[in-house]
């Protein structure tokens, strides 16, 4: 079904479809999901942050899933997703990352038969804060010593102005972000729509492309498929493992 606009109606379809696809997945007619890109601002209406937040919910996840914005040559992950910059801080913790990291080599072993190089980026630029005590000494340092207890290879933190250099790029699989742009801005730099957005965590695959809807094309058959046809390309790969 084609919109030409986005109204209560689009919105509704929307839900139905999810719905139908949460069914379907529930009673294993389905094993992952694809979904294009929505409005997060109408459709969600403020009360979730994100779809990968409103999949949490309808799913009973309570870690609102692990976000890995993904690319066969590297990948990123925000800790945190659709937060505004503000509160990143008071958002973090040490918990967070670990299961985020899990989720991220529990995925590449299963699914991408590879044990991933893990970076993990600072907070505060150069990894460094005015303040006694800095999330990169409170948060995320014990968060990767722990991560090294449970054999996880993984490294940082490292100062996200510099990491995006491309003897990184080709170092390590994936790079650990504290917030959306921090990793999501570089990634789409370096890939443009060659990326897609997976959401780990749910009791499902999901996935969609790597961006949001452009209010200025709808229904003028202009978007550039590029990263939806990635999704389809990467559950086909997945599905003949």
């Amino acid at each position: 079904k084609i919109f030409d606009k986005i109204t209560n109606k689009s919105n509704n379809y929307i839900k139905e479809c999810f719905e139908i696809a949460l069914n379907l997945l529930k009673t294993k007619y389905a094993y992952a999901l694809i979904n294009g890109p929505i409005s997060k601002k109408h459709f969600l209406k403020k009360k979730q942050l994100g779809i990968t937040e409103y999949l949490s919910l309808k799913t009973k996840v309570k870690n609102n899933g692990t976000m890995l914005i993904y690319n066969s040559n590297f990948s990123v992950c925000p800790i945190t997703t659709h937060l505004p910059i503000n509160s990143v801080s008071k958002s973090l913790n040490s918990k967070k990352i670990i299961n985020s990291v899990l989720e991220i080599n529990k995925f590449y072993i299963n699914h991408l038969n590879k044990k991933p190089l893990i970076a993990v980026l600072g907070l505060n630029p150069h990894c460094e804060s005015i303040n006694k005590i800095s999330e990169e000494n409170k948060i995320i340092i014990p968060a990767i010593k722990k991560l090294i207890k449970k054999k996880i290879v993984i490294k940082g933190p490292f100062s996200a102005d510099t990491f995006f250099a491309t003897k990184n790029l080709k170092k390590f699989d994936v790079a650990i972000g504290m917030y959306h742009d921090q990793v999501l801005t570089p990634m789409k730099t370096l890939y443009n729509f060659n990326a897609i957005n997976l959401t780990l965590g749910l009791p499902f695959i999901r996935v969609s492309p790597d961006h949001g809807t452009n209010n200025e094309m709808i229904g003028q058959n202009k978007s550039d498929p590029a990263s939806l046809i990635c999704a389809i390309n990467f559950f086909n790969k997945l599905n003949e493992n």
